[in-house]
């Protein structure tokens, strides 16, 4: 047979594979080995367009491009439950490129990732341990023009120690250098999680405090007052010879007046843990002209520095910078009463100084991620800033921890050793339910509540195996940090059986919304018995529930449909009157903080509520500001943390209440406006950013007449203004 000859039968040249990017390290497994710069040069005939760099990150890192570097964020990714999920960064590098020789630099720090201090929580035992590792590519013009392998190559840093309760040394002698160049170790082993695109909001630096006074201790050292306790770290100016120290410790009190640093509590004490905690050292290159530094791996808790130096040294300046997630603002208060503007301020700087990255409980001694204090602040969240994705990111974190038993953890990220066995429980447990739902409401997204439906089920049928004969459930914590004096507070099993009850109503809502009518149903059958057990059990009859305590009292008021028939106005009338007996003071923890000003307040008592917030004596939130503080605290008479976010309800109040915004649709699409005009107070307005534009609301007093502010944008139904209802403002 005759072929053609001008036909080609050869095949096309097989495409070159796309190369496969490995995980690589530095090989720094152990703590006291530098944090390694792993590095890559390549050569460009010419800038490109555009230009991405993508890198999962197990651990910390900043990266560099031509020396410069890349983007604003710090402490970057963004925690994760990292055996579970590890998170890829995308750096827009285009315009630090050039033609010719260019060289990315990847500087790893330890974060969570390789947590080797000992504590309480075990962190130093975590599973997923290992050295801080990366994997990725740098894609120029849509072409992968080199990923993580064998031909990146690594040195030490001037990082020579970081650890995330401890702090960060650095050795500016080495800057320039590239001591103990080597290959990049290829690892063998993967991080146990699977890599997913960072979902949270970044981390970034804030506001800079300057000394507001020096103080002196006994040995001559300087201790720093920056007027402000914050989360963050101290940026330092020096001059002096090679090899002089700066040794900077950091703590959020004093202990007496000489200026000697309190010690903040790390949960170290016994475990064998010797390097000390809050504490950065700095060790000079002697540049003619001076040296400036801060540390990049680390945060601290703080308002107060004691600077040490060794050697031929001086201090020419420091700050204090605040670092926590770039958050954009959602809301603002404005009020004629001081003592509540304050402690608005002091509610925003504890939120965000226990939001660095994600939601926390103290940013000293711990930075775990408690969900006892996520769910109990996130109202208050929301309002004041747009924090919906670092929620999301809580949330996952939440769901990869979940156990197969449907059990969830009381921190995030937890460890085989912490987590389950204390400190779990419905009142910590509820941030499962609180976080789909408060984005629904805000957002009118239930995307989230979908991602977790069958974690929530799940989590209910683990419940279900823990409640007693009555059909009651006594799990964990209940209300914590409450006033000392009353020692037995109110009963666990009252408190976890009004969440359970909750949990029930929220998930008949989903299962309905997503078709599962028989599931729902189930699930409002549940709720029923639970209530009718409730008051079984602790309702007596003429507005007392229990012992009459005010935690107990608002249970049933604060959760929507427990309290018996025809019993709140009684029990509301009750909890008003022991609240006035009891001086207007907090006689309760931290979920009588949030249930009993709303309560009040939704019953037609919002005057003895404000007045809770505003008594200066302790136990009260503004005893807080009157010893000196502008942070909220995890213990009415100050003894533990200084900067705590789980009391910090009062702000969702305000606007709820105060203002009167009451959402009566998901997203804000329908809205009444119930401000409630306080007594002794001249003006209360709030704004808040919805999906449609901005809501303005609330009241001033003009020329002895009350004026009320009423704003919404297009797309939001206003049903009820100051003018057409009543002042009861409802959950």
């Amino acid at each position: 047979m005759k072929t053609d000859s001008t036909a080609s039968s050869s095949k096309a040249p097989p495409r070159a594979a796309r190369p496969v990017p490995r995980w690589i390290s530095g090989d720094t497994l152990a703590p006291e080995k530098p944090a390694p710069v792993l590095f890559r040069a390549f050569e460009l005939a010419a800038r490109p367009r555009t230009a991405v760099l993508t890198l999962a990150v197990a651990g910390w890192c900043e990266v560099r491009v031509n020396g410069a570097k890349a983007g604003r964020d710090v402490l970057c990714p963004v925690v994760t439950q990292p055996d579970r999920r590890v998170s890829s960064l995308s750096f827009d590098v285009a315009a630090l490129l050039k033609a010719g020789r260019n060289e990315v630099e990847v500087l790893l720090g330890n974060g969570w990732q390789n947590p080797f201090t000992k504590s309480a929580w075990g962190f130093e035992d975590a599973p997923w341990t290992s050295a801080p590792m990366v994997r990725g590519e740098l894609t120029c013009d849509g072409r992968t023009l080199f990923v993580t392998d064998g031909s990146w190559r690594a040195f030490d840093s001037p990082v020579v120690f970081n650890a995330l309760r401890n702090g960060e040394w650095f050795d500016a002698r080495q800057e320039g250098a590239r001591p103990n160049e080597r290959p990049a170790k290829v690892e063998k082993y993967a991080p146990w999680g699977v890599v997913s695109p960072e979902d949270a909001v970044p981390c970034r630096e804030f506001e800079a405090f300057e000394p507001v006074r020096v103080l002196v201790n006994e040995w001559g050292e300087n201790v720093y007052d920056f007027g402000a306790n914050i989360a963050g770290w101290c940026e330092i100016e020096v001059e002096g010879a090679p090899g002089a120290r700066v040794r900077i410790d950091y703590d959020e009190e004093l202990t007496n007046r000489n200026g000697l640093l309190g010690h903040v509590r790390q949960h170290t004490s016994g475990r064998g843990e010797k390097r000390p905690v809050q504490h950065d050292e700095y060790t000079l290159a002697g540049r003619p002209g001076g040296e400036s530094w801060h540390p990049r791996f680390i945060y601290h808790g703080f308002r107060y520095a004691k600077v040490a130096l060794d050697g031929d040294v001086r201090l020419a300046s420091i700050r204090a910078r605040f670092v926590h997630s770039a958050f954009g603002r959602a809301g603002s208060l404005e009020t004629s009463d001081a003592t509540f503007a304050a402690l608005q301020a002091a509610t925003e700087r504890s939120y965000l100084s226990n939001f660095v990255g994600i939601p926390t409980d103290c940013p000293h001694r711990e930075k775990n991620g408690w969900t006892g204090d996520a769910q109990l602040a996130m109202e208050t969240g929301l309002w004041n800033f747009d924090a919906k994705d670092s929620y999301v990111h809580f949330l996952r974190m939440l769901l990869d921890a979940q156990r197969p038993n449907g059990a969830v953890p009381c921190i995030v990220p937890c460890t085989p050793k912490f987590g389950f066995f204390w400190g779990s429980g419905p009142a910590w447990d509820a941030i499962l339910f609180e976080i789909p739902w408060q984005i629904f409401r805000f957002y009118g997204d239930d995307a989230s509540a979908r991602e977790a439906y069958g974690a929530m089920k799940r989590y209910l049928a683990f419940l279900s195996e823990k409640a007693d004969d009555a059909g009651l459930f006594d799990y964990g914590l209940g209300d914590w940090c409450r006033w000392w004096e009353d020692r037995r507070g109110t009963p666990t099993r009252l408190t976890d059986s009004a969440y359970v009850y909750a949990f029930h109503r929220r998930l008949a809502f989903w299962a309905e919304r997503f078709g599962e009518k028989s599931f729902a149903a189930e699930c409002a059958a549940g709720a029923a018995r639970i209530r009718a057990a409730f008051n079984a059990a602790f309702h007596r009859g003429d507005g007392l529930y229990a012992d009459g305590r005010l935690t107990e009292l608002a249970a049933p008021l604060y959760f929507e449909g427990l309290c018996a028939d025809g019993e709140e106005a009684r029990v509301a009338a009750r909890l008003a009157e022991t609240v006035r007996a009891g001086g207007h003071k907090a006689n309760f923890g931290i979920l009588g903080a949030k249930w009993v000003p709303r309560a009040l307040a939704a019953h037609g008592y919002a005057d003895d509520a404000f007045r809770m917030f505003v008594q200066p004596e302790v136990p009260g939130w503004a005893h807080w500001l009157a010893s000196g503080h502008g942070t909220l605290h995890e213990a009415w008479d100050s003894v533990s943390s200084l900067n705590h976010i789980m009391f910090g309800d009062l702000s969702a109040w305000a606007y709820e209440f105060a203002a009167g915004i009451v959402p009566l649709e998901s997203g804000f699409r329908k809205v009444a406006f119930r401000p409630h005009v306080l007594e002794g107070v001249d003006s209360f307005v709030a704004t808040h950013k919805t999906p449609f534009g901005e809501i303005r609301a609330g009241w001033r007093r003009v020329d002895g007449k009350v004026e009320y502010v009423c704003e919404a944008p297009d797309g939001v139904a206003v049903v009820q203004t100051p003018r057409a209802g009543s002042q009861k403002a409802v959950r």
